[in-house]
């Protein structure tokens, strides 16, 4: 986390729920590092909900057994395709995730078998293959005994949510991306689940080309991701899609402005209520530094979204970057004004207050949303507790309760540490505590932060 960032971070319930989204599709690889990860951030910032710890254990867990039966059913076909070494590395792999005796025993007789060799078929005629693809389907479409067992909250693999349209083979077939492996495919399913229903629809119909383009860019390699999407658009004769956003993104990224203007104004002109289309747009133009035309780009959005908040918010970052942060606050006051007090809108007029130095307003902005989330039993994200602590410092409101915020940073946010511990002398100092004063001063020096 930067010192100055201004995004939240996550609870453990809000990965965990990532979590259950993903395994509730049955991607559960994906689903087991939500868990993994939700488990982690318990570790520096505790749910309150004192079942949390107990609960995301039996998740991992399950989580991991059905990634063992999944290993145990592609076993199974590769041995069918005499592909012995392949399915042996599935059948340890599964034996490292599961700890169900009646599936080991299961392993170990698969093991244990022999199988006929067939010379004509080999790891390649299977490997990626149409066939492998839509016979292994099987694991994810036909829970086995063990798996429909799993259960959460009473119900069983079957009746966890599977809200939107999920997308399925038949799809990859239609876009002829038959070339794909089973681990870009898992990955690529996990990605494309959480995006809104529409782009769920439309993304494995653009080809292996699109697919890929999707999966680098995920991973951060943008210039690899761009050439892949260029040969995605070529394969989709050009026509105005998805492919032509996610390319601006890709050019966004690669400080490519005009290229991804052109795209993204080519996008809206078909797909014109895309939030993030706009979104896309405008980051753009500000790298352009073509802040007028953004705002008037932003005027002719549709009417379902001009006066929506995020689009609000456009405007407001829009006129931040301009320099025109005065207008920006009462942009984001007059929201306020009229009743909108969206936790995004508060946060962006704190910022612009403090910006202009009006570091009271800011100050209470945050120890309001602070207050918000407590009373909700949610834990203020750390970006938001640093503010109120800067704000605070600056307003020379020096406090015990800032030395708690600034220590749980340093231990938080090891990057940063040296700031904290100047932080935490400053306090020292104000409370006429000399000596704890010099021993973080000394701590900060170490780290590379002068006074």
């Amino acid at each position: 986390m930067g010192l100055f960032s201004f995004f939240s971070g996550k609870t453990p319930e809000a990965i965990e729920k990532k979590g259950d989204q993903l395994f509730g599709r049955r991607a559960f690889g994906p689903g087991k590092l939500e868990y993994e990860k939700a488990f982690a951030r318990s570790r520096v910032s505790p749910s309150k909900d004192p079942d949390f710890p107990a609960r995301i254990e039996k998740k991992i867990a399950d989580s991991k057994h059905c990634l063992a039966l999944e290993h145990v059913e592609r076993a199974e076909l590769l041995q069918d395709a005499d592909c012995q070494a392949d399915a042996a590395e599935r059948l340890d792999l599964a034996a490292t995730l599961t700890t169900d005796r009646a599936l080991l025993d299961r392993i170990e007789v698969m093991k244990s078998q022999k199988q006929t060799s067939n010379p004509n078929l080999n790891r390649n005629n299977y490997a990626g293959g149409k066939k492998l693809h839509k016979t292994s389907r099987r694991a994810l479409d036909e829970p086995s005994e063990s798996e429909q067992g799993v259960q959460y909250d009473g119900s069983t693999l079957d009746r966890l949510d599977l809200n939107g349209p999920e997308w399925k083979e038949s799809d990859l077939d239609r876009s002829e991306s038959d070339d794909l492996d089973m681990d870009e495919i898992e990955v690529f399913t996990a990605l494309v689940n959480v995006l809104p229903p529409e782009e769920q629809e439309a993304y494995p119909l653009y080809g292996s080309s699109f697919i890929r383009g999707f999966l680098a860019m995920n991973q951060g390699d943008f210039h690899g991701a761009s050439t892949f999407f260029k040969t995605a658009l070529e394969e989709n004769d050009n026509q105005t899609s998805y492919i032509h956003l996610e390319l601006a993104t890709c050019l966004v990224n690669l400080n490519d402005g005009a290229g991804a203007k052109d795209l993204a104004i080519k996008f809206l002109d078909t797909f014109s209520t895309s939030f993030r289309g706009w979104q896309i747009l405008g980051e753009a133009l500000w790298s352009l530094e073509q802040f007028d035309e953004a705002l008037d780009r932003f005027a002719s959005s549709p009417a379902s979204l001009t006066r929506k908040t995020p689009m609000e918010i456009l405007r407001g970052e829009t006129l931040v970057l301009s320099g025109r942060v005065d207008e920006a606050q009462a942009l984001y006051q007059g929201l306020v004004n009229a009743g909108n007090r969206d936790e995004a809108v508060l946060r962006h007029l704190a910022m612009a207050c403090e910006r202009l130095g009006e570091n009271n307003a800011a100050n209470q902005i945050y120890l309001e949303l602070i207050n918000h989330c407590s009373s909700c039993g949610a834990r203020p994200d750390d970006t938001l507790k640093l503010r109120f602590a800067e704000t605070s410092m600056a307003l020379g409101q020096i406090s015990h309760k800032l030395l708690d915020i600034y220590l749980d940073l340093a231990v938080k946010d090891a990057d940063n540490k040296a700031v904290y511990f100047k932080r935490v002398s400053e306090i020292y100092a104000s409370l006429g505590d000399e000596n704890q004063a010099r021993r973080f001063s000394e701590f900060s020096l170490e780290k590379g932060v002068k006074n």
